[in-house]
């Protein structure tokens, strides 16, 4: 069943016993009151008949000839009976009715005042003492006009019923079309994807605060699988790349090393140079596993980035001599603690700075750490070759490499490798000049 219409079904369930509580509740009520209005006007109809009928050897005549009036246009005498003492009738022109009992008088006797009604009358009796001696009035109202207001009462709680619920589906309809339309939209936008766009994010113009929340989390999976897929695609590029180097210079040493007989000498030069070319292959290995997750399942946990980057240093330093200058200018520490993965971030801050020491001949690198718009930034600044500006837009594509690097051996994939790690550590990685001379890298955290 779809959305709206189950929407809709609640909806008819849920209001048809709201309307079915009111509308018993506004039934009872007005029933009850109505006969309590009857009652009360039976009471003084009953009142009335007591003094036309035992009054009137004590009233004026013309205030009898008053009553009179008054009671003929209230109450037929055929509903009114005044039993004596004794319960003998003593006026009246009510015939026999079976519901007057014995009990019933003596209950108006007791109390003073008693009435009841049945299906078909209302009934009430007062006790009323006269100098000729004490007796009971008793009169009744036929419940006709009262049953058929009720009965009118009934059909049009029932028909307002009716078509309220009608109303409340034709509007639950309209509002689960309302609440379903993003759906709608966000499932045909769904359909639209395949390989060339999947990771392209869902929009929606007008919508609600759920719907949102649901688009957001689902661009936010399908950012993450893009990344992943991105490291997958890109893993197997960087596998081709980089293995075809040092595999061919493995067959060509071999090769050059098997055509002529060379001294002791020569052979470990030879033996050091595929030691070299092994160690390499090993490493790109070793960095081609960690990217693709193989080693660490991308498993993300607190890291402190300042901890990394002294790591970095140490091993510029002891490694390549390096000459590097920390600046730590943050006074909100808890910036420098993030959600990351420390193998990755090692592997690409390592190129960052590599790069910073080999395009500059080993001269000064400085690192600063500094807080804008409550972000983390972290500076990596050299003195070196630079990046021209028409390098900037590609500089950071798989195998570029900048046009004024020809006399520095690279392989053109440690930027893209470090950009992508940043990217799944959701940081931002700009590079400009350092005027007069040099490249800013920039990671906004």
């Amino acid at each position: 069943m779809k959305l709206k219409h189950r929407l809709a079904l609640y909806s008819i369930v849920i209001f048809s016993v709201i309307i079915l509580i009111v509308s018993a509740v506004v039934y009872f009520s007005f029933y009850t009151q109505m006969e309590k209005k009857e009652i009360q006007s039976l009471e003084n109809k009953t009142l009335l008949s007591a003094l036309y009928y035992l009054e009137q050897d004590e009233l004026p005549t013309f205030e009898h000839e008053n009553v009179k009036s008054m009671l003929l246009k209230s109450i037929s005498r055929k509903n009114i009976i005044i039993y004596d003492s004794i319960n003998k009738k003593f006026n009246g022109e009510m015939r026999f009715d079976k519901n007057i009992t014995n009990d019933f008088i003596e209950m108006v006797r007791t109390n003073n005042n008693h009435s009841f009604t049945d299906e078909h009358f209302f009934y009430n009796g007062i006790f009323y003492h006269d100098n000729q001696g004490d007796f009971v009035v008793i009169t009744r109202e036929p419940k006709d006009e009262f049953n058929e207001q009720m009965l009118s009462l009934l059909h049009i709680l029932a028909i307002v019923s009716v078509i309220g619920l009608a109303f409340i589906y034709f509007f639950s309809l309209f509002l689960g079309h309302i609440a379903y339309e993003p759906i709608l939209k966000i499932i045909s936008q769904i359909k639209e994807r395949d390989t060339r766009n999947f990771n392209q994010p869902l929009e929606l113009k007008k919508t609600y605060a759920e719907i949102d929340d649901l688009m957001e989390t689902y661009n936010h999976f399908i950012h993450k699988i893009s990344q992943t897929f991105t490291i997958q695609k890109n893993f197997i590029d960087y596998v081709s790349h980089e293995l075809r180097t040092p595999i061919t210079a493995l067959l060509g040493t071999l090769e050059v090393a098997h055509n002529k007989k060379r001294t002791l000498e020569e052979h470990e030069q030879i033996i050091n140079q595929l030691k070299q070319y092994t160690n390499d292959l090993q490493e790109t290995l070793d960095q081609m596993m960690l990217l693709s997750g193989v080693k660490t399942s991308f498993e993300f946990k607190s890291v402190r980035i300042d901890e990394i980057v002294w790591q970095v240093i140490e091993n510029a330093v002891l490694y390549h001599n390096a000459q590097i200058d920390v600046d730590l200018q943050v006074t909100n520490e808890a910036l420098l603690t993030l959600q990351g993965n420390e193998q990755m971030l090692e592997v690409a801050l390592n190129n960052l700075v590599g790069n910073a020491i080999k395009y500059s001949g080993n001269k000064l690198v400085n690192i600063r750490f500094y807080e804008k718009n409550n972000r983390l930034i972290l500076a990596i600044i050299d003195q070196g070759i630079g990046i021209p500006a028409s390098d900037l837009k590609q500089i950071k594509q798989n195998f570029y490499r900048g046009n004024n690097t020809g006399e520095f051996q690279g392989k053109g994939i440690g930027l893209s490798m470090a950009d992508i790690i940043l990217q799944m550590h959701n940081a931002t990685l700009t590079l400009s000049a350092n005027h007069p001379v040099g490249t800013i890298v920039e990671l906004a955290f």
